[in-house]
């Protein structure tokens, strides 16, 4: 390993002992990201309420880019997660540096960031995070460079939420797997399809860092923590946000039924006509009679309009009114599973895991406000 990459200490002399270990086995590479001196007026917005107000030569570094238009709330996620003091006597886990245009970024929001230092300083840091864009639209070649430098480089990249498209676009998500706020999964998948997308996950680790939707990214904060600094320190970092070290689950049981479209309209007399009789067997015949249509036709109508078959679609149909009953009642949960037609409290508990991500009981106590 050069002596670059073990890192160096406060007076700029390399890491030794423990510190070289631990530097090695996270991989960081500080040698490269000292900061220049610069006057203390030029430091300005960014990071410095949270702690830090200069790249350390000590801590692993994390640079965000800014570009306008990206989501305040992903911004605020890191900076807290990573970047603040929680700890006075230890300082920040990591030093967490805004990058961007120095005259000002406009987030979604309308308000405005002063980032501390120019979107080429990505090229210096140990990890990169980029916070979510608007979906869909382009970034700018600006930050594609610069996630292709810092990639280049060795950096590990991270993006949160709809920040998986800016490394789409980027091209450092070709073959690999990779998830993004479940809104947007499908469009990620329609426009990226060297992409594994996985509309499921709460985060992706693979080589390539991504997460879910909004606070999904401090999911994959604490990941990162846990990487490098170990689960004691992931855990102390959870409590201090009040928050679970590990959520159970996926983004499944957080995704709202959509409206059919115009042109599959056709379905909502079949879903009453389904709902009226959930609690008990129905074939593919049977659905055929109700829709007026030959099993054949159904099939073909179902995959064009729904996008899957008319027994998996029955199945989403009871898991979506036990859903419903574990939400608005107090009914018992193995009562609600023969009346969405389960013949056994084993069976409607694997399907239900298997669709939703989690266990019936689970979800009730996150929805219902009962338990």
């Amino acid at each position: 390993m050069s002596e670059d990459r073990a890192g160096v200490d406060a007076g700029g002399k390399p890491c030794g002992g423990a510190e070289r270990e631990r530097c090695e086995i996270a991989g960081f590479r500080h040698g490269p990201t000292v900061a220049p001196e610069r006057p203390a007026e030029e430091w300005q917005g960014g990071h410095t309420s949270l702690g830090s107000c200069h790249m350390s030569t000590t801590r692993p570094t994390v640079a965000i880019p800014l570009v306008d238009g990206m989501t305040l709330f992903e911004i605020g996620m890191p900076l807290e997660a990573l970047g603040y003091a929680w700890e006075r006597e230890s300082g920040p886990l990591y030093d967490v540096t805004l990058c961007g245009d120095r005259r000002g970024v406009r987030t979604n929001t309308g308000a405005r960031l002063t980032p501390e230092r120019p979107l080429s300083a990505v090229l210096e840091s140990d990890t990169v995070l980029v916070p979510a864009v608007p979906p869909a639209a382009p970034v700018g070649a600006p930050l594609l460079r610069a996630l292709r430098g810092a990639s280049q480089q060795g950096a590990r990249i991270v993006a949160l939420c709809t920040g998986t498209f800016a490394l789409a676009e980027a091209g450092l998500l070709a073959g690999r797997r990779a998830t993004t706020h479940w809104r947007h999964a499908d469009v990620l998948q329609r426009m990226y399809p060297d992409i594994e997308v996985d509309g499921r996950a709460l985060y992706v680790d693979d080589g390539v860092l991504t997460s879910a939707g909004c606070a999904a990214g401090l999911d994959l904060c604490l990941h990162l923590i846990r990487q490098d600094h170990g689960e004691r320190a992931a855990n102390a970092i959870a409590r201090n946000l009040v928050i679970a070290a590990h959520r159970d689950g996926d983004q499944a049981q957080y995704v709202a039924a959509e409206p059919l479209d115009d042109e599959a309209g056709w379905l909502d007399q079949l879903r009453e006509w389904l709902r009226e009789r959930i609690d008990g067997p129905v074939s593919l015949a049977e659905l055929g009679v109700a829709a007026r249509m030959s099993p054949r036709t159904l099939a073909r109508r179902f995959q064009q309009d729904v996008g899957t078959t008319p027994m998996r679609w029955v199945a989403g149909q009871r898991i979506a009114v036990a859903r419903e009953l574990l939400e608005s009642t107090d009914l018992p949960i193995d009562r609600i599973g023969y009346q969405v037609g389960y013949g056994s409290p084993v069976s409607f508990r694997a399907a239900f895991v298997q669709a939703v991500g989690v266990s019936p009981r689970r979800y009730r106590t996150a929805f219902s406000g009962r338990a």
